[in-house]
């Protein structure tokens, strides 16, 4: 099991180490892409639907060490925020929730420890019973990320939700990005065989 902690690390990093686009935006302007129609995404096999403003990119990743692994990402970059939908399999389907929870910690602490976040805030969450943790963490450079991950039979599914606000930011904006964020955050839902 220890392959399933380690990938569990490296993908709590990929996902908030998506945050440092963001760094280089420019500021926020008056129309976002968020205000209009969303698109539903549901890749092939991955067992997960998700609500998202525009198309985003994909990208598989071999997780190094661990043959046959692989870190399947979603990001999308707007002026308002950034989006993260990951997910990667494992061979061993856990199910003890001692067990999920502490690869869960481990996960959080090793994702902080590679980023330098401050966690903010964080909760015990769950997705059609399946275990799940919720952290509100600021990251370097001023930015700040509302992260999900399930653990679901023998998958790591994470929703990261990452903006770089500003003290000048008008309240509308403001508001938009709370909206937008418990849009995208609550829109993740399990599909196909995953979900039974």
């Amino acid at each position: 099991m220890s392959h399933v902690k380690n990938t569990i690390v490296l993908s709590v990093f990929i996902s908030l180490s998506f945050a440092t686009i963001l760094a280089q935006q420019p500021p926020a302007a008056a129309v976002h892409i968020e205000s209009g129609t969303w698109i539903n995404v549901a890749p092939a096999d991955a067992g997960f639907t998700v609500l998202l403003p525009a198309r985003a990119s994909e990208k598989a990743t071999p997780v190094e060490g661990r043959p046959g692994v692989e870190n399947y990402t979603l990001t999308l970059d707007t002026k308002l925020a950034g989006y993260v939908v990951s997910y990667a399999e494992f061979p061993d389907d856990v199910t003890d929730p001692n067990a999920i929870k502490g690869m869960l910690d481990r996960g959080r602490e090793g994702g902080i420890a590679t980023t330098g976040a401050k966690l903010e805030s964080e909760k015990e969450i769950k997705l059609n019973g399946y275990f799940g943790r919720e952290w509100v963490l600021e990251l370097p450079g001023g930015l700040f990320a509302t992260a999900r991950a399930y653990w679901v039979k023998r998958r790591l599914y994470q929703t990261v939700f990452i903006i770089a606000p500003n003290a000048s930011d008008p309240p509308e904006v403001t508001k938009l990005r709370r909206e937008t964020a418990t849009k995208f955050l609550d829109s993740f839902t399990l599909s196909g065989e995953v979900s039974k």
